[in-house]
This record gives structure tokens, sequence and C-alpha cells, in this order.
């Protein structure tokens, strides 16, 4: 079965795109849990007052929030770091497994099977519970991340088996097996593309 190399290397990017947003999303969030970045919000609008900032709605209305007060809430509050740090690997294994999903995944590779599983365990209350058409397709379609090109210096092995429970994010998996999860797609659908590196 041949597959079209623009739209694999256009999944390739938005997997390199999304492990390069993680980086980043993860130094903000160092920048941010410093006590010093406190010197580096927006100027008071007014004398005495807390810089503000504005979150809009579709209609143009926005929410209104009180700078200090939230990063110093984010700095003080490891739980909050730890969901939003859940937070972005979930967005990100939704939207690469969405991605995939309109081109049926391609070839079916197990790394890309691996997001399969992982997204929709994610996407169904951050718990693995393979049924019906997952255990199918699990038996024709093995899930894993054995030839990964991108991997830990352990060479640790993620395998989705049909008895496999529990937390998907960070019980399975930690937030740096799911950037290395990101770039092995990236580089496994851009080799598939036949791109040069």
């Amino acid at each position: 079965m041949s597959f079209d190399p623009t739209n694999m290397l256009a999944v390739s990017r938005t997997a390199g795109r999304l492990a390069s947003g993680y980086y980043a999303f993860l130094v903000a969030q160092y920048v941010a849990a410093n006590p010093l970045s406190i010197n580096a919000l927006p100027p008071n609008g007014e004398l005495g007052q807390s810089p503000i900032g504005k979150i809009a709605r579709k209609d143009g209305t926005f929410h209104t929030l009180n700078l200090r007060y939230y990063l110093d809430l984010f700095r003080e509050d490891q739980k909050i770091q730890t969901e939003i740090l859940r937070a972005w690997a979930l967005g990100a294994l939704i939207s690469l497994g969405d991605e995939l999903s309109a081109h049926r995944y391609f070839d079916r590779a197990p790394i890309l099977e691996l997001v399969y599983h992982l997204r929709n365990g994610v996407a169904h209350g951050n718990r693995f519970n393979t049924t019906g058409g997952g255990l199918r397709r699990l038996a024709q379609f093995p899930a894993h991340n054995r030839a990964a090109m991108s991997k830990s210096p352990t060479g640790i092995t993620y395998e989705i088996t049909p008895a496999l429970s529990g937390s998907v994010l960070f019980g399975f998996m930690g937030p740096a097996d799911v950037i290395d999860l990101l770039q092995s797609v990236e580089l496994h659908l851009s080799k598939a593309a036949g791109a040069r590196r």
C-alpha cells in the first residue's frame, strides 16, 4: 500500500512541532516557577494595582485575571504544575492521534499504533480500557516503541497489551517519554515519506 509522502511529511511536522512545543512549554514553566519571574510581569495599569491579563472569548468579551496572583499560585502549587504538564501531554497525544486518524494511521507501524492506544486512553479518563474494537486492532497491529528512533537511554519498551490497565499519564509514561514518542513519530513518518535528514 502506498501513502502520499506530502501527507506523511505534514503529520511528521505536526509531531515535531508538538515535541518542540512541549520543550518550549517546559521552559515557560521553569521561568514561571522561578521567584524572580515576578519582575518580568508587564507594568501595573495604575499605581498600586497588580498587572492584569485578559483571556478572550469568541464574542469579543474576556476574562480578566490578576497576573501576580496567578503567577504566585502557579509557583506555590506543585499540583497545578503537574496538572499543566499532564494537560500538555494529553493534548499533544490527542492532537497527534487525530492527525494520524485522518490518514488511517498510514502504515500502521507499531509506533503509530502506540499513539492510537495512548490517545484513546487519555481521551477516556486517562485510563487504559481496551475493549472490543481496540482488542481486535491490537491483535492485528502491535503497538510498541521497540524500533523507536528516540527513547530513554535505558531502552525501556512501552507496549500495549490486552491486560494493560491503570493511568496513561503519568503512570504508564512520563513527560519525557511522550516527547520521545512525538519525536519517534516525526522521524518514522519523515523516513517513510523518503525525506532526507
